[in-house]
């Protein structure tokens, strides 16, 4: 893929996990090796995502990458100057809390219209959303079921997107893009501007929308192509491998313009 005038430009990689850093849900030793490569090369990476809790507390103490935003912006993770791990959420915990337990009630009945779907396996690591299974531990879910789900938690009031995987359910005004802007200004003091020239995004399915909405630089792992014909905005670059693949080839093109 040609280099775009701006590469050079790029401090800030934000990133989704499944099936954008993974591959075939496994994250490869050469993808692993290139969050490393980028980190020497100044550019910090912040896994978007929304897996749970639990899991961003192990992404956050085991890989080398500056934060990490989970269940779709309820929170970040990051290190104090100490090496100590932060959390920083969105709502409150007794907000939070509430919330969740609405989502939950809000759960049992999408349940009861798609009984094939069950909740993630990674539910009890969550501390804001709720998560369905339709795509991976469980198989055969059709698209219309998925979106009689969604229309569900859309009816109630909730936010829902799907991802490669899951459909994520939250409720509350955040999402990935607002907590990646709070993140980028509070923790890395970006204005505007400069996060529209120093900041990329690399994604592959719908429920990366708002960050391709926000972001000038934007990619797309190959496997985002299914998903473009219901999506708005789409990633202004589509890499040609899938998964963790794809981010290495992003990575690639990055790391040797930085100095």
């Amino acid at each position: 893929m040609p280099a775009t005038p701006d590469d050079d430009q790029i401090r800030y990689l934000f990133t989704d996990v499944d099936d954008t850093l993974t591959t075939d849900g496994r994250l490869l030793p050469e993808t692993l090796a290139a969050l490393y490569q980028l980190e020497a090369a100044g550019i910090q990476v912040v896994p978007v995502t929304g897996g749970c809790a639990g899991w961003c507390d192990q992404m956050i103490r085991l890989w080398p990458v500056a934060a990490v935003i989970g269940e779709n912006g309820a929170f970040y993770f990051d290190r104090d100057e100490a090496g100590r791990v932060e959390y920083h959420g969105w709502d409150s915990e007794q907000t939070r809390s509430e919330r969740q337990q609405q989502l939950l009630a809000l759960a049992t009945q999408a349940l009861q219209q798609v009984p094939q779907m069950q909740l993630a396996k990674d539910q009890p690591y969550r501390l804001a959303d709720v998560a369905l299974d339709y795509n991976q531990d469980v198989s055969g879910i059709s698209a219309e079921q998925r979106d009689q789900v969604l229309a569900l938690f859309h009816q109630a009031g909730a936010q829902a997107r799907a991802s490669s995987i899951h459909i994520n359910a939250w409720l509350g005004d955040y999402s990935k893009q607002a907590m990646s802007e709070r993140l980028l200004k509070q923790k890395f003091g970006l204005n505007d501007a400069a996060i529209q020239q120093q900041v990329a995004y690399v994604g592959d399915s719908a429920n990366d929308e708002p960050m391709f909405a926000y972001l000038q630089h934007t990619f797309g792992v190959a496997n985002i192509r299914p998903w473009l014909p219901d999506m708005t905005h789409h990633p202004r670059h589509i890499l040609s491998a899938n998964g963790g693949l794809g981010f290495n080839e992003l990575a690639q093109k990055l790391y040797p313009h930085q100095h």
